[in-house]
């Protein structure tokens, strides 16, 4: 695999992962995942352990920020591993006090890193910059 070809299915799983997540589907977006998924975000020392601490974590951030949306940049493919550049933009609600107040602007740009094991999400990091 060159560095400018992404397998297919890489690249499959990446747009069912953006549109499940865009879509607020949470049946969808968690069945993307293994039962025993760990998930981390060290930026901000976040981790869960399990789909659906995982997902209640998902669920929980979107009413956070009801109108959010991921923009799909960039997808890496390499063996079992696939990494992925986005872009998160939406209006905040107010009921996260680390987020701006509400009616405001949350905006980031995202490296995830995810792990697969039997073509489901193993694990998932997050890399998290400003935009």
């Amino acid at each position: 695999m060159t560095s400018n070809t992404v397998h297919a299915d890489a690249r499959e799983l990446a747009h069912q992962w953006v549109n499940a997540y865009n879509d607020q589907d949470f049946d969808r977006f968690g069945a993307l995942y293994t039962d025993d998924v760990a998930y981390t975000v060290r930026a901000y020392q976040l981790a869960f352990h399990g789909r659906d601490a995982f997902v209640g974590h998902i669920q929980e951030y979107a009413a956070a920020v009801p109108d959010r949306k991921l923009t799909l940049k960039r997808i890496i493919a390499d063996g079992d591993a696939i990494a992925l550049e986005t872009d998160f933009a939406g209006t905040s609600s107010g009921a996260v006090p680390a987020l701006p107040p509400a009616g405001q602007r949350v905006t980031a740009s995202f490296c995830t890193v995810l792990q697969l094991r039997e073509g489901k999400i193993a694990a998932q990091d997050d890399y998290v910059g400003g935009q």
